[in-house]
């Protein structure tokens, strides 16, 4: 479970990774922490009635690990049956998430956020895999990625984030701060997530309020990272 007790900072986490990434590949660390977002798309699909056979999933994708982490969990659903295509909200993308995407779900199945094209790739899927920022991020979300994301959580489409939802700031438990000068019914740009599938411990933005309510279902899985000296 989630708890406040055991909170891990960016930092904390950060050299915690360099620490094992001496001894393990960080392919591998990805690797597993694609597999357990892969599970937790399933079994939120489950909940909502939809099958794994024909899913249509959009992966949302950032340009850093977050985003390759939710392209090698695409992949991962396109093995067993889903309809998978990703649209990258960057300038660039994490090369062999992009890769082994294509390789599973088909070529052409990763485009960039071009409109309409994106939107139309996130509004035609039944569930969202949110992989823009992850514990990196900054509060809030620019254009490109909450013209897909926005959409998906003004829509009611099932999400699932990758490690935090993208808008928040890992570290912080406060949302973000409405845009300058926007109307009171516009939103904050944040994801309101379903299911965060994070790693290796909580981050405060998923236990404390206000910003935990974004996190929905919070899932710690364990890829082999430890923690302390």
């Amino acid at each position: 479970m989630a708890t406040s007790e055991n909170i891990v900072t960016v930092a904390e986490l950060r050299a915690a990774e360099a620490r094992t990434m001496r001894d393990v590949p960080e392919d591998v660390l990805m690797d597993r922490a694609a597999a357990a977002v892969a599970d937790a798309a399933l079994d939120l699909a489950a909940e909502r009635g939809l099958p794994s056979a024909g899913l249509r999933v959009c992966v949302v994708a950032g340009p850093g690990n977050n985003g390759g982490d939710a392209l090698l969990a695409g992949a991962l659903l396109a093995r067993r049956g889903a309809s998978v295509v990703a649209v990258v909200a960057a300038d660039r993308a994490h090369e062999r998430g992009v890769r082994v995407l294509e390789e599973a779900a088909g070529e052409g199945a990763v485009s960039g956020v071009a409109f309409p094209l994106g939107r139309e790739r996130v509004l035609d899927s039944q569930l969202v895999i949110d992989g823009f920022s992850g514990i990196g991020g900054r509060a809030g979300l620019p254009d490109d990625a909450w013209s897909l994301l926005g959409r998906a959580v003004a829509v009611g489409l099932p999400i699932v984030a990758v490690d935090v939802p993208s808008g928040l700031a890992a570290d912080s438990a406060a949302l973000p701060a409405p845009d300058p000068g926007a109307r009171p019914d516009v939103p904050p740009r944040y994801v309101v997530a379903d299911v965060t599938v994070t790693f290796t411990a909580p981050k405060r933005c998923l236990v404390e309020q206000p910003a935990a309510a974004a996190a929905g279902r919070v899932i710690v899985a364990d890829v082999g990272i430890e923690l302390g000296a």
